[in-house]
């Protein structure tokens, strides 16, 4: 199975600890998404909205089932892994999943979009260390 990531899993450094395994990944865009902030959190969720809005991240290809196990752990049931599709930095397409906010937990969200460059400069290392 093909894994697409954004938020904290974008960073190698949250990757390794959570990952059974080493991947390599691949940049990817996945469009009519948008990202946001957690309330309460330094972490993102990912929901459905309109065309023009995409969310950038990383594809993991053919993951393994301990590797799968492990995610799913760590992404919890707030998350709702369903299929995408996402475009790749060299217009290939893939059919893949993610770990998308459920319409049901919206409220959850801020209105504000993550950053994943204020997280790497401010709140990663804090992350790491509670991971």
């Amino acid at each position: 199975m093909h894994l697409f990531t954004y938020g904290t899993l974008v960073f190698p450094e949250v990757w390794k600890r959570i990952a059974v395994r080493k991947f390599e990944g691949e940049r990817a865009t996945l469009r009519g998404f948008s990202i946001y902030r957690v309330k309460d959190a330094v972490f993102p969720g990912i929901v459905r909205s309109c065309v023009e809005d995409y969310v950038t991240g990383m594809l993991y290809r053919d993951l393994d089932g301990e590797t799968l196990f492990e995610l799913d752990a760590y992404e919890s049931d707030f998350y709702l892994r369903e299929t995408v599709q996402v475009t790749l930095e060299d217009g290939e397409e893939v059919e893949c999943q993610a770990y998308l906010v459920p319409d049901s937990r919206r409220e959850l969200l801020t209105d504000e979009p993550w950053d994943a460059q204020w997280f790497a400069e401010h709140k990663l290392e804090k992350y790491l260390n509670g991971v």
